[in-house]
């Protein structure tokens, strides 16, 4: 793009961000590597979205590869990829309709994003993969026992082997090749015959497939040259598995979240997950200063910022 419309748009951004030095900080940041910390509040799915919108300007982009941004929850991923679709188009200018973008940038949970992996390469590993991942009704392990045909499809052992991987995800503890294996035959042979599958062998199966066909894993690690991660500090052992997949020694991150707060704590995300990314990746922390929530309330920030004092305390008693 050339330097005036590059200056253009820096100084569009600088003005729709209030001149807030940490924000426009993440925004031009030249690491292609950055961990975002942040309560809730604070600007961090606005930042994110002028930070895409800056990398596509700035040509760091190229075509047609796309970007991935990926959350724990459904409603989480619908939340940004409304704001995405309504926010980026006014950033990157008329010819860029939201039609478009949405084909440039792909927001969804990590389920969905796994069944839509499962969709084109499942038959590698399950000829019943060679139907559409969404007939199948998804459930939690847990749940096999109170449905009558499944609970007698299924042994003793294999139902045991089931619950307790279920049980070693909610602990934070990835289960070895071996068990994943043995965890998704039980799943093919014995649960899909009856058109259900588990919640956990969505992403299992992919895990799976990476590992088996390495070339399926270039692919998307090719495909997607920056991957957003948004309330990154909920990332379960598995989903942590996944982006560690797709994830290249060339591919841009921005991961966000505030690291006191973990929503998913029980059913699983791990701790320290933020640090251990930073670390693993050489990322480029920044924090976000400002709380926009309460911005005309000094009350309310102040309670804000003392309750952020108070979980920083908790936070750091915990770990010694």
């Amino acid at each position: 793009m050339p330097n005036a419309n590059l200056a253009e748009i820096k100084e569009k951004l600088t003005a729709l961000h209030e001149s807030d030095y940490k924000q426009l900080e993440v925004i031009f940041s030249e690491s292609p590597r950055l961990i975002v910390e942040a309560p809730a509040g604070y600007g961090k799915t606005k930042t994110m979205i002028s930070r895409i919108a800056y990398l596509f300007v700035s040509g760091r982009i190229p075509n047609p590869k796309r970007i991935l941004g990926l959350t724990f929850s459904v409603n989480a991923a619908l939340k940004v990829k409304r704001e995405v679709a309504e926010k980026l188009p006014s950033l990157l200018g008329s010819q860029n309709s939201p039609v478009a973008l949405g084909e440039k940038v792909m927001v969804t949970n990590y389920h969905g994003f796994c069944k839509g992996i499962l969709k084109k390469y499942g038959y590698l590993v399950a000829d019943a993969l060679r139907k559409d991942i969404n007939l199948f009704r998804a459930i939690g392990d847990s749940e096999i026992e109170k449905i009558p045909n499944l609970k007698t499809a299924l042994s003793v052992q294999e139902l045991e082997h089931l619950k307790a991987v279920e049980t070693a995800i909610k602990e934070a503890r990835i289960p070895d090749s071996q068990t994943t294996h043995s965890y998704n035959d039980i799943v093919i042979k014995k649960l899909m015959p009856l058109d259900y599958i588990t919640h956990n062998a969505v992403i299992l199966l992919v895990l799976e497939i990476f590992e088996r066909f390495s070339e399926v894993k270039k692919f998307y690690q090719n495909y997607y040259p920056l991957i957003v991660v948004d309330e990154f500090q909920d990332t379960n052992c598995i989903a942590w598995s996944l982006l560690e997949a797709v994830v290249s020694d060339q591919t841009q991150l921005v991961f966000l979240g505030d690291p006191l707060q973990r929503i998913y704590g029980f059913i699983g995300a791990l701790p320290d997950i933020m640090t251990t990314a930073a670390e693993k990746y050489a990322m480029t922390t920044v924090a976000l200063s400002k709380n926009y929530r309460f911005r005309n309330n000094p009350e309310m920030l102040k309670l804000d910022r003392n309750i952020c004092i108070c979980k920083r305390y908790a936070s750091g008693f915990q770990q010694q």
